[in-house]
C-alpha cells in the first residue's frame, strides 16, 4: 500500500497526468452519486417490498436488462468510439449521421423483443422460471426496454463528448432516483406497482437524456451521413462483446431465478449491486479515459496511451482496495441495511466483491481493446467466459444454491478481465497491471 501511494504521488507531479486526475476526480464524484443511487434504490425496494416481492422485481430487471443489451447490437459502445473520434475532429455531419443510424438500429429490434416478452410473459413466468407471480412484473418491466436502450445510447454519446456529469447522471442516477421518489411517494408493497414505476422512471430518463444531447451536439456541417458498413462491422463485434459481458454479469442471477426462491434471488441481486460499488472508480475513470484512448490510438500516440492507461490502473487500485476490505470485514452490517431477510447473503457479497476487485485492478482493458479496434480478439475472450459463467452456474447452483451462482459470476468475471489484460499486452505492447509486479 505504501509503494502504491508513493507511485500515485509520483504521477500527480507530471503535467500530462493532471488532466486525468482532475477529470477523474470530477467523474468519481458523480460516479459516487450513481453508485449510491443504485445502492439506495435496492435498499428502498427491499425495505418496501420485502425479500419475496423484491425478488420478483429484481429478476424482472435482470431479464429485461439482458434482453435490451442483446437488442442494442453493441450500438452504445459503437457510438462512444465513433462519436469520440469524429466530434474531436469537428465532423458533426458524421456525428449526426452516426446517431441517426444507431438509434434506428437500437429502437426497432428492442421494440420487437418487448412485444414478444409481453405476449409470452405468462408462459415465461410459469414454464421457464416456475413462478406464476412473476408474469406481471416481467410484463411491465419489459415495456421499459426501448426507453432503457435509447437512453443508454444517448448517455454514451454524451460520454463521447466528455460530458461526464450528464452522461453518468443519464446512465446511472436518474432511473434509480426517479424510482425511489415514486416508491417513497406512493408506498407500493408489491412488485407489479414497482415495475410500473420503473417504466415511468425509464421514460423520464430518456426524455432528459435526449434533451441534453441536442443541447450538447453542434449543428451538422454537411449532409448527415456515415458509412453503414463500417458501423455495422463495429456493431456486430461489439454486440457480441457486450452481450457476452452481460451474460458473465447476469447469468448467475438469471439461473438463480430458475432454481432458487425469490428470497435468494433478492439476496443475490442486492449483493451484486453492493459489490459493484467497488467498480465505481473503474466506471468513473472509463468515462474520462475511453474517448482519450480512441483519440490517442487514432493519432499513433502509443507511449502516451501506455502511460495514461497504467496511471488509470494505479488510481483505480488505490481507491478500490479499501472498499473491498470494508465489504469483506463488515458484510453482515452492510446486508442488514436491506432488512433481516438479506443477512443470509453475506457470503454472496464477499464472493462477488472479489470478482469485482479483479475487474478493477486489471484496468480499463475492455475499453483499451475496443477503442483501438481489437474487437474481434476481445469478442473471443468474452464468448469463452460467458460460456464459462453459464456452465459454472448450471453446475454450481444446484449444488450450492445462490452461492454457486455468485462463484460462477466471480470466476468468469475475473477470468475475462485477466485474459483481456494479456491481450492488451500482446496487441498494444504494455501491461496495465505493471504496478502490481506484472511485466
Amino acid at each position: 500500500m505504501i509503494s502504491l501511494i508513493a507511485k500515485f504521488r509520483s504521477i500527480t507531479k507530471k503535467e500530462e497526468n493532471k488532466e486525468l486526475i482532475f477529470h477523474s476526480f470530477l467523474s468519481v464524484i458523480v460516479r459516487i452519486g450513481g453508485a449510491g443511487a443504485a445502492f439506495l434504490m435496492n435498499v428502498v425496494v427491499a425495505r418496501y417490498l420485502g425479500a419475496g416481492e423484491s425478488g420478483y422485481f429484481f429478476l424482472a430487471v435482470t431479464v429485461t436488462t439482458l434482453l435490451a443489451t442483446l437488442g442494442r447490437f453493441g450500438s452504445d459502445v459503437t457510438v462512444l468510439r465513433f462519436v469520440s473520434v469524429h466530434s474531436e475532429a469537428g465532423e458533426w455531419n458524421k456525428v449526426h449521421g452516426i446517431m441517426s443510424i444507431i438509434m434506428r438500429w437500437t429502437i426497432l429490434p428492442v421494440s420487437a423483443l418487448t412485444i414478444l416478452v409481453c405476449i409470452f410473459s405468462k408462459p415465461i413466468a410459469v414454464y421457464f422460471f416456475h413462478k406464476e407471480a412473476f408474469q406481471w412484473p416481467l410484463f411491465y418491466t419489459a415495456l421499459s426496454m426501448p426507453f432503457f436502450a435509447a437512453y443508454n445510447v444517448h448517455a454514451m454519446a454524451l460520454q463521447a463528448r466528455r460530458k461526464v456529469w450528464l452522461s453518468v447522471t443519464n446512465l446511472r442516477i436518474l432511473t434509480p432516483a426517479f424510482l425511489m421518489i415514486l416508491i417513497i411517494g406512493f408506498s407500493p408493497h408489491d412488485s407489479i406497482s414497482t415495475s410500473i414505476y420503473y417504466l415511468i422512471a425509464c421514460v423520464v430518463n430518456l426524455l432528459l437524456g435526449y434533451y441534453w444531447w441536442i443541447r450538447t451536439a453542434l449543428p451538422a456541417n454537411g449532409e448527415k451521413t456515415f458509412d453503414k458498413e463500417l458501423l455495422w462491422k463495429s456493431c456486430s463485434a461489439l454486440w457480441i462483446i457486450a452481450s457476452m459481458q452481460q451474460l458473465v454479469l447476469w447469468s448467475g442471477q438469471f439461473i438463480a431465478g430458475i432454481f432458487n426462491s425469490p428470497e435468494e434471488v433478492a439476496q443475490l441481486a442486492v449483493s451484486r449491486t453492493t459489490a459493484s460499488l467497488i467498480t465505481f472508480i473503474l466506471l468513473a475513470v472509463n468515462n474520462v479515459s475511453a474517448p482519450r484512448f480512441a483519440a490517442m490510438y487514432s493519432q499513433g500516440e502509443m507511449k502516451k496511451l501506455k502511460n495514461y492507461a497504467r496511471n488509470t490502473t494505479r488510481l483505480m487500485t488505490l481507491v478500490a482496495l479499501p472498499i473491498t476490505l470494508g465489504i469483506w470485514l463488515f458484510p453482515t452490517l452492510i446486508m442488514s441495511l436491506f432488512g433481516k431477510g438479506f443477512i443470509g447473503g453475506v457470503w454472496l457479497l464477499r464472493i462477488l466483491a472479489l470478482g469485482q476487485f479483479v475487474n478493477v485492478i486489471t484496468g480499463s482493458v475492455g475499453y483499451l481493446l475496443t477503442m483501438s479496434g481489437h474487437e474481434k480478439e476481445l469478442k473471443k475472450i468474452r464468448i469463452l467466459n460467458a460460456a464459462l459463467a453459464v456452465v459454472l452456474a448450471l453446475i454450481l447452483n444446484p449444488l450450492l444454491g445462490a452461492i454457486g451462482s455468485a462463484l460462477a459470476t466471480a470466476i468468469a468475471l475475473a477470468s475475462s478481465n485477466l485474459m483481456a489484460m494479456r491481450l492488451v499486452k500482446k496487441k498494444l505492447g504494455f501491461n496495465t497491471m505493471s504496478i502490481l509486479g506484472f511485466k
